[in-house]
């Protein structure tokens, strides 16, 4: 590699992992949640909406769409309320149906929200998703999640969120 090309790779790394720290003024917050996923039972929080059987698919098929209103807890239980979590997840997994691929906004009691996405692995011990935005206490936050399974009822499951953002 000559030196031509080698100073414009070595300064977009340096630009790059400059971009990463926090800028001045930013500051640094880890929110930990319970996000409460039913698919089945009394409590019902998601449902299937589209796939290949229409709104009668199983969430653990390829191809199906479920929409969620799941609540949020500051601990495993479903006590302590904190927020609902409403959004889409949808089954991209062809071979073994346990991966989705997650949008939704968290919205939180105090109105303030987080914006998260990314593909949960459900034969994974632990998965991330990217923090996209947020509102209130948490707007413009950028960051990830990193999300495993506390508990498991088939189809319904409990996610621990462990949250690190930063905001302006």
């Amino acid at each position: 590699m000559g030196f031509g090309l080698l100073f414009p790779v070595m300064a977009t790394i340096v630009i790059v992992i400059v971009s990463l720290q926090p800028a001045a003024g930013e500051g640094k917050m880890n929110v930990v949640f319970y996000l409460h996923d039913n698919l089945s039972g009394t409590n019902v929080t998601s449902f299937p909406v589209a796939g290949l059987n229409g709104s009668s698919s199983n969430a653990g098929k390829f191809g199906t769409l479920v929409v969620t209103n799941d609540v949020i807890t500051r601990g495993s239980g479903s006590d302590n309320i904190v927020g609902r979590a409403q959004g889409t997840y949808v089954n991209t997994n062809m071979v073994t149906g346990l991966d989705f691929f997650m949008a939704f906004t968290v919205i939180f009691d105090n109105g303030s929200t987080l914006e998260l996405q990314g593909t949960d692995r459900f034969d994974q011990p632990q998965c991330e998703y990217a923090v996209v935005g947020g509102t209130g206490k948490f707007r413009f936050a950028r960051g990830y999640a990193v999300v495993t399974t506390e508990s498991t009822s088939a189809p319904n499951a409990v996610l621990k969120f462990n949250t690190t953002f930063l905001i302006p």
